[in-house]
Formats: C-alpha cells, sequence, structure tokens
C-alpha cells in the first residue's frame, strides 16, 4: 500500500514530536514523490525529538537507510523498531561524526539540515556533506528565515551570511556566461580563500537552487558541468517575422 502525502502523515501521527512549519510539507511533497518508491537513502541533520524520522520511514516503504544526526547528547535515548532507522549523536561538522556517518551511508538521495540554524554551520554543512549526495540528488535547508537575524549569524545586510552564499550560487550556476572575466574563485572570495573553493562548486556539480520561503532547495547534477545551457534547437521552416533565425542553424 503506497502512504498517504508527507502532510497527512506528518497531520496525523503519534508517538515522537516532530516540528515542522506548514508550509514545507507540500513542498517535500512535490520533491519526494518521484522518491517514494525507490530504495533510497536520507540524511537529516539535526532531529530533536526524533519525529520526523518517523515520518520518513512511513513514506518512503522501499527506503533502504534512513539517518538522523543530533548534536544533543539527550538524541542517545531515540529507537526505532524499524532497522532502516539510525540516530548518531555528535556535531555534524566534525570529522568524527561524519565518519560514523559514512560508516553507514556514504551516498544519499536526499539531505536536509534541520540543525542549529547558525548561518556558519549550515555553510560548513552544505560544504561538507553535498559531496556524499548522489547525482542527481537534493540537498534541503530549513528555517532559513533565521539568517535574517543577527542572533543567527546573519542579517540583511550581513555579506557573510550563508544567504548571501546561496544568492551567489545562482551567479555560479550561470558561470558560462561571465567566466571569461573572472574565476569562481574570485567570486566567492568573500568565502573561500584563493584557490580554496570546494571542487564541487567550481565543477558545476550544482545544477539548481530555488528560493521559498524559510527554505532552500539544491539540486546535484546528474553531470558536472558548467556548460549547462546546453545546444540551440530550432524547428520549423516557416519564419515568417524574423527568418534570420534560420540562418543560426546552418
Amino acid at each position: 500500500m503506497i502512504p498517504s502525502t508527507i502532510a497527512k502523515i506528518h497531520a496525523e501521527k503519534t508517538g515522537k514530536v516532530s516540528d515542522k512549519w506548514a508550509s514545507y510539507l507540500p513542498v517535500y511533497d512535490a520533491l519526494f514523490e518521484k522518491y517514494r518508491t525507490k530504495k533510497i537513502s536520507l540524511l537529516e541533520i539535526g532531529v530533536q525529538n526524533g519525529g520526523s524520522l518517523e515520518t520518513w520511514k512511513t513514506f518512503f516503504t522501499y527506503a533502504q537507510c534512513l539517518i538522523g544526526c543530533d548534536i544533543d547528547q539527550r538524541c542517545s535515548v531515540l529507537q526505532y523498531d524499524d532497522p532502516r532507522v539510525h540516530v548518531i549523536v555528535g556535531d555534524a561538522n566534525q570529522q568524527s561524526t561524519m565518519n560514523r556517518i559514512k560508516s553507514i551511508c556514504d551516498k544519499f538521495d536526499l539531505i536536509i539540515d534541520d540543525g542549529s540554524h547558525q548561518s556558519n554551520d549550515i555553510l560548513n554543512s552544505f560544504i561538507r556533506y553535498f559531496d556524499l549526495l548522489k547525482p542527481g540528488g537534493i540537498y534541503v535547508i530549513e528555517d532559513t528565515h533565521t539568517l535574517y537575524s543577527s542572533h543567527w549569524g546573519g542579517g540583511i545586510l550581513n555579506e557573510f551570511s550563508a544567504y548571501n552564499f546561496f544568492k551567489k550560487i545562482v551567479d555560479v550556476i550561470n558561470v558560462q556566461f561571465w567566466n571569461s572575466e573572472l574565476s569562481i574563485d574570485v567570486y566567492l572570495r568573500t568565502f573561500f580563500p584563493l584557490g580554496k573553493t570546494p571542487s564541487f562548486i567550481k565543477e558545476g556539480w550544482i545544477e539548481s537552487i530555488e528560493f521559498r520561503n524559510s527554505l532552500i532547495v539544491i539540486r546535484k547534477s546528474i553531470v558536472g558541468t558548467n556548460e549547462k545551457l546546453g545546444q540551440r534547437v530550432i524547428t520549423g521552416n516557416i519564419a515568417q517575422v524574423d527568418n534570420q533565425v534560420l540562418t543560426v542553424r546552418l
């Protein structure tokens, strides 16, 4: 039996508490629909009371591995009767914690960052874990409204905030149109020392980025390339308004 929608599962669930904003749920239904009957692996950074992992295990009936990671030591009491669900207690941005995650699963279809919401942690987690995303996978950052607050290391005018970084990714996705003027390394020098930009960024592994209220959705390319526009495809043979377009395909 195919499980219900994420919105319905979340609304009707009992057991462990899950805390999500209502606007996220239909977005997740749209994003995750194609994965619901596949043998996916999922990593969620920040699980608090663990209820979201119950939602994921219900929705992703055929999932092979569902990992939740939380820095709060109290999460060590979280237990599940589903062997697919694992809880790692530790700082996701420490290599030792990452190694424990990778010992269970080293490639993910879906990664959700619902962790500290601190600007630096969000950026560091993205740099650290995007490489573990499978080609075509989805990386979601929740509660990005926090990045407008200095309390969370952000601010609307803070050029060093994670939000400012992800806004720059819009330009990186379109680098083929400006790379003759400057390099990605130079463009992102606010965030990385020259020559230290992560290779997955420079190699074009970020396919798209979508900004919603309090959510950022990043998709990984199937193939890493900065030549994303592709070939110009012109069809038909009648150009009554501008026949110059017909010469393009000659």
